[in-house]
């Protein structure tokens, strides 16, 4: 099935790199989703293994089943928000789209980004990850989540960005 992106390629445009999200960025909604499932699983042993009757657990089953289904929400949302976004820099422009049902995009032609800024903490650096912000003429400010690899996305972007002047300056020359 062909994204957002390869829907709205124009002539002689092609994908060069799409971003990828770090794992890091999902250990929130895993740990939200972890912990909302312990429980579960805590009273499923004591009632089957255990073999204590369901009447003495009954109000530790709400409270777990409530925890389980706000842990599984929250892992939900998270999985839609990662198989619907796409980072992706093609020939002439850099695409940010998010969004489901209602879409969002940020679209900057690679020749009106003027300033790419690298947001990278300790634990970034470590972990190889960091959030990229685009700062071009007419779109304002594209702040990114935390990537991996922000310095190879930064190092494709900014090659983009030289092969489309190189291309320009040979087909001014003609």
């Amino acid at each position: 099935m062909a994204g957002y992106v390869e829907k709205t390629l124009a002539g002689g445009e092609e994908v060069i790199h799409r971003a990828n999200f770090n794992w890091t960025y999902s250990f929130i909604p895993v740990f939200w989703f972890s912990l909302g499932a312990a429980p579960l699983a805590m009273f499923f042993f004591i009632q089957y293994a255990a073999e204590v009757p369901f009447e003495e657990l009954r109000v530790g089953w709400w409270f777990a089943i409530i925890g389980g289904a706000a842990g599984a929400i929250i892992l939900i949302n998270h999985l839609i928000v990662l198989s619907t976004t796409e980072i992706v820099v093609t020939t002439f422009r850099f695409v940010y789209k998010t969004g489901l049902v209602s879409r969002h995009t940020k679209e900057v032609s690679l020749n009106k980004i003027e300033e790419i800024t690298l947001e990278q903490t300790v634990w970034g650096r470590l972990l190889s990850y960091g959030k990229l912000v685009l700062r071009g003429t007419g779109v304002g400010v594209i702040t990114l989540p935390d990537l991996d690899d922000p310095i190879r996305l930064r190092r494709i972007i900014e090659n983009a960005k030289s092969a489309m002047r190189t291309e320009q300056r040979s087909h001014d020359d003609d």
